[in-house]
């Protein structure tokens, strides 16, 4: 079993075996697809289900997506926190957005080997996007500053940004005029990773 797994069993027990089957055959085709695209540091990659899936899955512990059925992934980079997400919420709509090709190839072919079927892809800049979402998500691609102004036109009258944020954010959120929550990881799990790790939840 891939170093970690026991942990997403410990932390979503709701989760059925079925899922969690998909979620246990990820690590195997993130590593072939990594030796060939940059997805994951390959430093960091023998810690693939506690920093990256259970972070991502993080947002389903303070229930953050509840009747909202659009949800964009901005940066997703290797399709994160989308695809595990996606997963969970296998009833929502997900798309994932990148601005390099060769990585929304790479989660392409991802989303075909576990036929997740409610996820779609876009390789485009957020700042061109003309569509719209009841919530976007995003995994530190920048400055929540820059996200707030980059998703200013792509959210619902009660659309959400939902940012996964490590270290001290009070710095970037001074200056924020938005109404915003923040919800610290390390009050639902006791790994270390997750000390300084926070999920910001910002109103339109």
């Amino acid at each position: 079993m891939s170093k970690y797994f026991d942990l997403l069993e410990k932390y979503y027990m709701e989760i059925p075996p079925e899922k969690l089957e998909i979620y246990r055959s990820l690590y195997g085709i993130y590593k072939d697809l990594n030796d060939k695209v940059n997805l994951i540091s390959r430093k960091d990659f023998e810690n693939f289900y506690l920093h990256h899936i259970i972070h991502s899955l993080s947002i389903t512990k303070f229930e953050l997506i509840k009747d909202e059925n659009n949800i964009i992934d901005i940066g997703t980079g290797g399709g994160l926190p989308g695809i595990p997400l996606a997963i969970y919420y296998n009833k929502k709509n997900f798309l994932l957005v990148d601005s390099i090709r060769k990585k929304i190839s790479a989660v392409d072919k991802i989303i075909n080997k576990i036929n997740v079927k409610n996820i779609s892809t876009l390789n485009n800049r957020v700042e061109n996007l003309d569509i719209k979402a009841d919530i976007i998500i995003c995994r530190s691609v920048s400055s929540i500053d820059n996200l707030i102004q980059w998703t200013k036109g792509l959210l619902n009258d009660e659309g959400r940004l939902i940012l996964l944020k490590g270290g001290n954010v009070n710095k970037e959120l001074k200056n924020i005029s938005s109404r915003f929550t923040i919800y610290n990881l390390d009050d639902i799990y006791s790994e270390n990773y997750f000390k300084e790790k926070k999920i910001i939840e910002i109103h339109r």
